[in-house]
């Protein structure tokens, strides 16, 4: 039986493949220099340029790689719970296919991890993004943060060492709209840092737009929180109070002066901000629902076209999924 690796290497993939060679090509020389065995598990997330068949073309060189083309563009978090239900490693790392997270920084994480974490997320003393995805991680952070009531020094990346435990629970969540920081910390908290550099990308554009951080952001506060139902509940009692006020304070002035008339103005003014308070609780309501729908209905995570790996690798042990 062949002894499985030390390490597993989940890269999502989209777009990528004028950087997957040399990608391939520092992770190789990464865990030389470890003397470390390892495997690499590509997740081609229905990229429209020729990254599939750059990685096939890698794998035919390689026999520790696999690579998992999916059906359709599930985002990053689904291609990465897929790349789980194949991964052997004792310790999983996900890493970016854009090369602004360097290879080279990976013994770090792994020392860190060494120490008695379950997971080590990579933090940059500077990120070299543009500024509205800066903005947007800075966000996406302190929302975290306040959901799920952390230390304010803790940061989140798509760079991180996972033990292998932790991995099999994650696999077993069955949410339709994951997010992988927010899942680990359903698990365990005991999560780290490591500082790490942060490259200039090189090569294409980010595929993380300015709408997709919006999307990241709503999917955190319905899937992961209560805030937005706390709104509405309190919203609900403050308008209820003044709602039952301007009752009063006209049924008293039409009590107090029959020449006091109601206009259509503020009848209209009146009837226009109830209903859209009325349709914005019905539109968060219908979020929930919907995802309660979702849930109930089993909705796939990821679909599978295909997969390329090694005969004597291990099947994905998710079948559900498929």
């Amino acid at each position: 039986m062949e002894k499985k690796p030390l390490f597993s290497v989940v890269i999502p993939v989209f777009n990528s493949e004028e950087s997957l060679v040399e990608l391939h090509r520092k992770l190789c020389e990464t865990f030389r220099l470890m003397d470390k065995t390892f495997e690499l598990i590509f997740v081609n997330d229905c990229s429209h340029d020729a990254s599939f068949s750059v990685l096939q073309t890698i794998k035919k060189n390689d026999p520790r790689i696999v690579v998992i083309d999916l059906s359709q563009n599930y985002g990053q978090h689904s291609a990465l719970l897929c790349g789980f239900a194949y991964c052997s490693g004792e310790y999983v790392i996900t890493i970016d296919d854009d090369l602004q997270n360097p290879p080279e920084e990976i013994p770090k994480l792994y020392q860190k991890i060494c120490e008695g974490y379950d997971a080590v997320f990579a933090s940059y003393r500077k990120k070299k993004d543009k500024k509205y995805k800066n903005l947007g991680s800075f966000f996406i952070r302190k929302l975290t943060q306040k959901i799920f009531n952390l230390k304010n020094d803790l940061r989140f990346s798509s760079f991180r060492i996972i033990k292998r435990g932790i991995v099999e629970e994650l696999r077993l969540m069955k949410t339709p709209y994951p997010y992988i920081s927010g899942m680990i910390l359903g698990i365990t908290r005991q999560i780290a840092n490591m500082e790490v550099e942060h490259k200039k990308r090189r090569f294409g554009r980010s595929n993380y737009t300015f709408s997709k951080l919006v999307k990241l952001a709503f999917n955190l506060l319905i899937n992961y929180s209560t805030y937005p139902l706390k709104i509405i509940s309190f919203g609900g009692i403050f308008i209820s109070i003044v709602a039952f006020s301007i009752g009063v304070i006209v049924f008293f002035r039409k009590l107090m002066s029959d020449s006091v008339r109601a206009g259509w103005t503020s009848t209209v003014m009146l009837i226009s901000f109830f209903a859209s308070i009325f349709f914005l609780i019905a539109f968060i309501f219908g979020e929930y629902l919907k995802r309660i729908l979702a849930e109930v209905e089993n909705k796939k995570q990821y679909s599978v076209k295909s997969v390329s790996q090694s005969k004597s690798k291990d099947e994905p042990r998710h079948e559900s999924h498929l």
